[in-house]
């Protein structure tokens, strides 16, 4: 994660804010026009309201007693009743404009709000495909969907009101100001004593919501991290009773999140009355203040209609200025939690002056790779070794030696921390990420099949691939069969995960997704795993055809999968210890002929003892020692072994 995102000051965060309205400027500019419209309309209209007062008073009581009656007076032709009459319909036609233009003025900030959110989504949609693993390792996929959603709210809704709601505020009060000026300069100094108070008061109360707004929004990180892992793994779960345990832990989590977000409301349940009691007792000093001002004939019946509508817009803004400031304290702990996504770092920095991968026959070579993902504690140490074009390479080792991270560097989805990785001679440093990865295409032991059909899946590397290849693809992955079994066919929508299939059916859909893709090395990260040793045969045999003319690396336990490679790497706390083909290996001393004689006679060894030697015994001779100890730990109280 960067750690500019960290260092950056509050001040610069909220003009990184203001940047997300440059794609939505069109409509933010009509959207302050016909607010303009629509204040000028409303001051307009409460002046005229005061007028209309002013008016009914002047109106002869006398005539209104007139014999031919009020309704005839009024329609009549008298002056008073034509000017009444007047500024009756003006007050209407100013009414029906401000119901037109508040419904513009919704639809326009509405549709602004939804841009807006639509780019900004887009952006850290377009970052987390973009941004290394590294940043993934480091950050749980409940965090980056918390963000990707509730903070990213919380910027829109700031950048959004402190654009309008703030030239709401300053309009309206402005606006009532001048007309309050104009009448009593005394009363309209008055309107402005409580602003410095509140000002004062709120920046206070921002030093104290920012922490515990931060305090809330990791929780609900927690909450959605645990959400995320326990759906993902519901057949643990229910494999091994654990639904009572899963229960408390996302409980105790949600008591949490609950204590935090009440110490939240309280805080905000304590600033919301000073705020209202100061505007109140602002309101309640001016009224006092106009009521001398109209017994001394200085103000108008209709002047105090006017200020009791002035001062409820302008105390009401005022008002609107802690929901600002509510929503301010949110957005700045979102914005800070969105730009360290937003500004991760690159893993993987592609260089400027990076070009295509050049055409090859898949030659990879290691030159002193040392890595780890973190450089101080290192998985791999000084591998060195070269795979030809079109050679098949297999990697063995006891769990943990390093083989699927070695492999994983094949296509830069980490850099080495010393030395380089080369692809036909060309640092993969010096080549463009999508033609390296366009180049080598990966089998994982974890199959992830998408939410989409059959052949969407086949076809995921080659999106616009007919139909013959991925039926092709299938049938050499052995996946044809079951395939044609499926209600639909390759039309055939898959669950989740592909979680309706079996774990053969996805690692072969896997294995065609990979052939379809035609790369020029090909990676089997222990692919054949889930299938059973006839079925991995057939698929062996069938494959033998496709990785002809490809570079093709396979981890893998199984002797029958490595014995015809044509080199054998040995990797044993991330070192190559042997390498060599099959035969070779067998004649020296060391791992692979012990696994070689564990698998093939395994059942017949002796121990020192001339008893049977138990499969836990054998491993104990080839596990690290900090293993061994775990090993012959016990569990629930009862030793292992």
């Amino acid at each position: 994660m960067s750690s500019d995102a960290k260092e950056i000051s509050q001040r610069q965060l909220v003009r990184w804010m203001f940047r997300f309205l440059r794609p939505v400027k069109r409509l933010v500019v009509l959207a302050c026009l016909l607010l303009v419209v629509w204040t000028g309309a409303e001051i307009t209209a409460v002046r005229v309201m005061a007028e209309a007062v002013n008016r009914i008073k002047a109106v002869d009581v006398a005539a209104m007693a007139a014999p031919e009656g009020a309704w005839a007076w009024l329609t009549g032709g008298r002056p008073e009743a034509t000017a009444l009459r007047s500024i009756v319909l003006l007050l209407g036609g100013f009414t029906l404009s401000l119901g037109v233009l508040s419904f513009l003025r919704e639809v326009t900030n509405a549709r602004l709000g939804m841009t807006m959110v639509f780019h900004i989504r887009e952006a850290v949609y377009d970052k987390l495909q973009r941004v290394g693993f590294g940043f993934h390792d480091a950050v749980s996929t409940g965090e980056l969907i918390n963000r990707s959603l509730s903070d990213l709210q919380n910027v829109r809704a700031f950048v959004q009101s402190a654009v309008l709601i703030t030239l709401e505020i300053v309009l309206i009060s402005g606006g009532y100001l001048v007309l309050l000026f104009s009448r009593s300069p005394w009363v309209a100094g008055l309107a402005l004593a409580p602003l410095p108070i509140w000002m004062w008061y709120i920046s206070r109360f921002g030093r104290r919501a920012q922490p515990t707004l931060k305090d809330v929004m990791e929780a609900g990180d927690r909450n959605i991290s645990i959400l995320t892992e326990n759906i993902a793994g519901v057949h643990v779960v229910k494999a091994f009773a654990t639904e009572r345990q899963e229960l408390q832990k996302y409980n105790a989590n949600c008591d949490a999140f609950f204590s935090k977000v009440m110490f939240r409301i309280r805080l905000f349940a304590n600033f919301m009355p000073v705020m209202r009691g100061i505007a109140s007792a602002s309101h309640l000093t001016l009224f006092m203040a106009a009521g001398i001002l109209v017994l001394k004939a200085k103000l108008t019946p209709g002047d105090i209609l006017m200020l009791g509508s002035a001062m409820g817009a302008i105390l009401g803004r005022f008002q609107q200025i802690s929901v600002i400031n509510d929503q301010y304290q949110n957005a700045v702990v979102s914005a800070r939690r969105l730009h360290e996504v937003l500004h991760a770092a690159p893993t993987v920095p592609q260089k400027p002056d990076a070009r295509p991968l050049a055409d090859g026959p898949g030659t990879v070579r290691f030159e002193n790779v040392t890595f780890g993902y973190d450089a101080a504690k290192p998985v791999l140490h000084d591998v060195t070794f070269e795979a030809p074009g079109g050679s098949v390479v297999a990697i063995v080792g006891p769990t943990g030696a390093g083989k699927t991270t070695l492999v994983s560097l094949i296509a830069r989805f980490y850099d080495p921390n010393v030395g380089r990785i080369l692809i036909d001679g060309t640092d993969l440093r010096d080549a463009t990420l999508d033609s390296v990865r366009r180049n080598v295409a990966y089998v994982f032991q974890e199959t992830f099949l998408f939410s989409d059909t059959v052949a969407a899946n086949i076809a995921y590397g080659r999106p616009v691939a007919p139909e013959d290849p991925i039926e092709g693809a299938a049938r050499l992955a052995l996946a044809h069969q079951f395939v044609r079994e499926l209600p639909e066919g390759y039309g055939t929508t898959l669950g989740e995960r592909g979680t309706t299939l079996s774990g053969g059916q996805r690692q072969r859909l896997a294995i065609a997704r990979a052939l379809l893709a035609n790369p020029r090395i090909l990676v089997l990260d222990d692919a054949t795993s889930a299938v059973d040793p006839e079925t991995e045969e057939v698929i062996r045999n069938a494959m033998r055809l496709v990785m002809q003319d490809r570079t093709v690396f396979v981890i893998a336990h199984r002797v029958s999968t490595v014995r015809n490679a044509d080199l054998v790497i040995v990797l044993e706390r991330g070192r190559i210890t042997q390498m060599g083909t099959h035969e070779e290996l067998l004649r020296q001393e060391g791992h692979y002929r012990h696994i070689v004689n564990l698998q093939l006679h395994g059942d017949q060894e002796l121990d020192d003892t001339g008893e049977d030697r138990s499969h836990l015994k054998r491993m104990r001779e080839y596990e690290e020692p900090t293993a061994s100890v775990e090993i012959e730990g016990t569990i629930h109280g009862e030793p292992l072994g």
